[in-house]
């Protein structure tokens, strides 16, 4: 760590800064790669990786000192330096290509070795990808009992911990600064409150301005724009309260990422999108009638991380996966039945955010048997299943909750709120659900929203294969 008087650079910052920088300037100019780019590459990755699982501990700025931020490297430029010819040589990686070249005689390799090699790197990133990860290997392999005893107990405690309060405190003061005139409700929302979480987990929080609840965005508005603005503004001033401020304003819901500093708890600030914490009542409303599906998502959520896919399909996605396999299994209801007969809808613009409560026992359902050989038997029926999912021809869907949902004839099985939405929001724009993606997940609440459009065909492919040898490794073990 290099430090001078109050302020404090970790070295690999500025490294990170330097080298995104050329990236980016290199990346613009020439969009090519060759076999030793490739592999390093793939070595930096399995570096980063590697550094971020060994959970290294959180620096803060505090009252004494301050963390140099990103703006402050902005100065800083890399000077390359030849040992041999004992000189500094360029500002620019691609003079000091050249040089190697001309002072050093580094000669390319003919064309056709090239070749050869980009295709036996292309080939091992191949192999390298269907091959599932040590670490998900581990758990498919450990014993199930102490992983659940170990994660539930985690899970239960971070559902309700006091540094939450704390959290709020600081926020409530951040928005009364910025907004003088608003008042301001907080609803905490995600894993962490649906006791799936963890330590390392953020906290989601939804901020209604003004009444704002019941109103959809399909993006962001110009008002919603400009509070979001003026909080960034006040909390990149509170020091005491917030570090690592990063603004995600471009996203479809514009996040605040904050980390607090009296509590170390990462926190994700939006203003749009109430849904998100509808959800969050029903994942809630699911893991209390069917414990099992908590157990799943909890085993799967910890497996997806260490299979490095939960950048593609998200916490939630993955939630939704468990509860669709659970509803073709005839072990929970479909929205489409909770939604039915209720006396008042809550609506979030043409959206049912609300559903009856209802206990599984009124709808001849049983609670399944959480002990660890069932629990391990499910874990593997659900990979079992979506290994063998036909994602090209079949949509997951919640709502509906019944095998063989076709794509092809799809929105014909949607509900009118979803029809006129789609029909009438905005006659020159798409607002309909991201059929054409390699995988259709429904979200059961925002029915236009593929929660699974992130996913490429080659995760896809890592998806399946990855499931696939877990159900073997759970066949093999005890």
């Amino acid at each position: 760590m290099a430090t001078t008087g109050t302020h404090y650079l970790h070295p690999i910052s500025l490294e990170c800064k330097l080298f995104l920088h050329t990236l980016e300037t290199y990346g613009k100019q020439y969009n090519q790669i060759d076999p030793t780019l490739c592999e390093l590459l793939y070595d930096v990755l399995l570096g980063i990786q590697n550094f971020l699982d060994r959970s290294p501990a959180l620096i803060t700025t505090t009252e004494k000192t301050k963390v140099l931020q990103i703006k402050d490297l902005s100065t800083i430029e890399r000077i390359y330096r030849c040992t041999f010819c004992n000189m500094n040589v360029a500002k620019s990686a691609y003079k000091t290509a050249l040089h190697l070249v001309d002072r050093h005689r580094v000669i390319s390799l003919p064309q056709k070795e090239k070749n050869q090699k980009t295709q036996a790197v292309q080939k091992k990133s191949d192999n390298k990808a269907i091959k599932l990860p040590k670490k998900a290997k581990a758990m498919a392999m450990a014993d199930i009992s102490k992983f659940f005893a170990d994660q539930l107990q985690v899970a239960e405690k971070v559902k309700q911990i006091p540094e939450y309060e704390v959290i709020e405190n600081a926020l409530m003061t951040a928005l009364t600064k910025a907004l003088p005139d608003k008042k301001p409700k907080l609803y905490k929302f995600g894993s962490r409150i649906t006791g799936i979480g963890t330590r390392y987990s953020d906290l989601d929080i939804y901020v209604d301005v003004g009444g704002q609840f019941n109103v959809f965005e399909q993006s962001a508005s110009a008002e919603t724009l400009s509070i979001f603005d003026r909080v960034l503004e006040v909390v990149r001033k509170s020091a005491i309260d917030w570090c690592q401020v990063r603004s995600i304003r471009g996203a479809k819901v514009p996040i605040i990422r904050m980390t607090n500093t009296k509590t170390n708890i990462q926190c994700d600030v939006g203003f749009s999108n109430s849904l998100s914490y509808c959800n969050t009542q029903f994942l809630d409303y699911i893991y209390q009638q069917q414990p099992l599906a908590r157990r799943l998502c909890i085993f799967m959520k910890k497996w997806l991380e260490r299979t490095r896919l939960n950048e593609r399909i998200t916490t939630y996605c993955l939630a939704l996966m468990v509860i669709y396999y659970l509803q073709i299994k005839n072990y929970l209801p479909s929205i489409e039945t909770l939604q039915k007969n209720m006396l008042a809808n809550v609506l979030v613009g043409p959206w049912i955010g609300n559903f009856s409560n209802t206990p599984l026992s009124d709808l001849n359902i049983e609670q399944l048997n959480v002990e660890s050989p069932y629990c391990k038997q499910h874990i593997k029926e659900f990979c079992k299943f979506y290994s063998n999912f036909n994602y090209e021809s079949y949509a997951v869907c919640p709502y509906l909750g019944r095998a063989d949902i076709e794509i092809e004839g799809f929105e014909s099985l949607m509900p009118q709120r979803y029809i006129n939405f789609v029909k009438n929001e905005n006659p020159e724009r798409d607002f309909g659900l991201q059929l054409n993606s390699p995988m259709v997940v429904q979200d059961p609440f925002e029915m236009n929203h593929n929660v699974a459009k992130r996913v490429t065909n080659s995760d896809l492919k890592e998806w399946k294969e990855y499931l696939k040898q877990t159900v073997e490794l759970l066949s093999d073990s005890k």
